[in-house]
C-alpha cells in the first residue's frame, strides 16, 4: 500500500479533522496558523495536474493522488508534489531533499535546527514561486530512484497556502489548476454560492438525501467521492450492493474503509452531481458521528466527486461554483 494514496489517514485521522472543523464552526479558540509564506506572481497562471494511480486491494485506482510538477534550482530532474488542500501550508519531505542535495550539492540546504528552508525559489509547472519559509519534515525513509526514468518522485506537499487569497479554478477534465486574482471571464454568467473558508480549510454547503449539510473539501482525499458516517453511507448505497473493504493507515494503526456503490447525487454549487459510491470508516464512534451531524458536518469529499467539472474557489470572497465540461 502506498502511503501517498491514503494521505489524509496517514497524517490526520478522520476524527481529528472533523474535531478541528467543529471548532471552526462554533468559533472555539484554535492554535494560530503560521502566516502564508508563499509569494506568487501578480498575474494569473496555470499549473498542470497529474493523476497518480495506486492499487486498492487488487483493484487499480487511477485517481489515488493529484500531483503538480516541480523543479528545484540546481537539479534537472522532474519532481512532483501532492496537491493537498487538507494541509494549510506546503512542505517538503526531508528524506527526499537529503537525497537530492547529496547528488546535487548546488540545491539549497535547509537548516536542520529550524527544520525549514528560507527564501527558497522553486518552479511549480513553469511558474516560479518563492517560499519565504518552507517546513521540511521527515515523511518516510525512501530516497530518490535516480536510475528509474519512469519513477514519479513525490518530494513534498503543496497545501492550501497556494490558493489562499486567490481564485482557484481546478479544471479536472483538462487537468490543470488556474490561479488568478479575480474570477476568469468564462465564468461570468455562472451562479456562485457561499462557502466557509477558515484556517485555510474549505467547507462546501451541500444537500445530501434531502438534508442540508457541509462537506469538508480535501484534494488530498482523492479516492473517495464521499466519506460520511455509516448511517448516511447505507442510506445512499444501492440496496444489496457489494461492500468493498480496504485498510487505511491512521496514527500507527489500520482502519477499515467500507465502500458501497450509489446511484444517488449530491446537490452542490447549484448542480446535482452524480454520486457513484459512498464510504464510511470503521473506528468513528456513534457519539463522534452524532457530534459532527449536530455541527452540520455531513462528511468529506475530494477530487473524485468533481471529475466532470471545473471547480471555482474564490477564497477572498468565499464564493464557489461548478461548471460541467461536456
Amino acid at each position: 500500500m502506498m502511503q501517498i494514496a491514503f494521505r489524509i489517514f496517514h497524517k490526520n485521522s478522520l476524527v481529528l479533522i472533523f474535531s478541528l472543523l467543529a471548532k471552526i464552526l462554533v468559533a472555539q479558540p484554535m492554535p494560530p496558523l503560521p502566516a502564508n509564506q508563499l509569494v506568487l506572481p501578480g498575474k494569473s497562471f496555470s499549473i498542470p495536474l497529474y493523476w497518480k494511480a495506486d492499487l486498492v486491494g487488487t483493484r487499480s485506482e487511477p485517481h489515488a493522488a493529484l500531483l503538480v510538477p516541480v523543479k528545484l534550482p540546481g537539479c534537472p530532474k522532474q519532481f512532483y508534489m501532492q496537491f493537498d488542500l487538507g494541509l494549510p501550508y506546503s512542505l517538503f519531505y526531508k528524506n527526499k531533499l537529503t537525497a537530492i542535495h547529496a547528488r546535487y550539492p548546488g540545491t539549497k540546504q535547509w537548516n536542520d535546527t529550524s527544520g525549514k528552508l528560507v527564501n527558497f525559489s522553486f518552479k511549480v509547472g513553469s511558474t516560479s514561486i518563492l517560499a519565504k519559509e518552507m517546513p521540511v519534515q521527515q515523511f518516510d525513509s525512501s530516497s530518490i530512484e535516480w536510475k528509474n526514468k519512469k519513477a514519479v518522485e513525490i518530494i513534498g506537499t503543496i497545501g492550501a497556502d497556494l490558493i489562499d487569497g486567490k481564485v482557484a479554478v481546478i479544471d479536472y477534465p483538462n487537468k490543470k489548476l488556474v490561479l488568478a486574482d479575480t474570477i476568469p471571464g468564462e465564468f461570468s454568467g455562472m451562479s456562485f454560492s457561499g462557502f466557509i473558508y477558515a484556517s485555510r480549510r474549505v467547507l462546501l454547503p451541500a444537500t445530501i438525501g434531502g438534508k442540508q449539510t457541509l462537506l469538508y473539501f480535501d484534494t488530498g482525499s482523492s479516492m473517495y467521492e464521499l466519506l460520511t458516517n455509516k448511517t448516511s453511507c447505507e442510506a445512499l448505497a444501492i440496496p444489496g450492493s457489494e461492500l468493498v473493504q480496504n485498510k487505511v493507515w491512521s496514527w500507527n494503526k489500520y482502519l477499515v474503509a467500507n465502500t458501497r456503490a450509489s446511484n444517488d447525487s449530491v446537490f452542490i454549487g447549484g448542480k446535482n452531481v452524480r454520486l457513484h459510491s459512498t464510504t464510511y470508516i470503521d473506528g468513528v464512534s456513534a457519539t463522534q458521528a452524532e457530534q459532527m451531524q449536530k455541527m452540520g458536518i455531513g462528511g468529506m469529499t475530494g477530487n473524485k466527486l468533481f471529475l466532470e467539472y471545473k471547480l471555482v474557489l474564490d477564497t477572498k470572497n468565499k464564493k464557489f461554483g461548478l461548471m460541467q465540461v461536456p
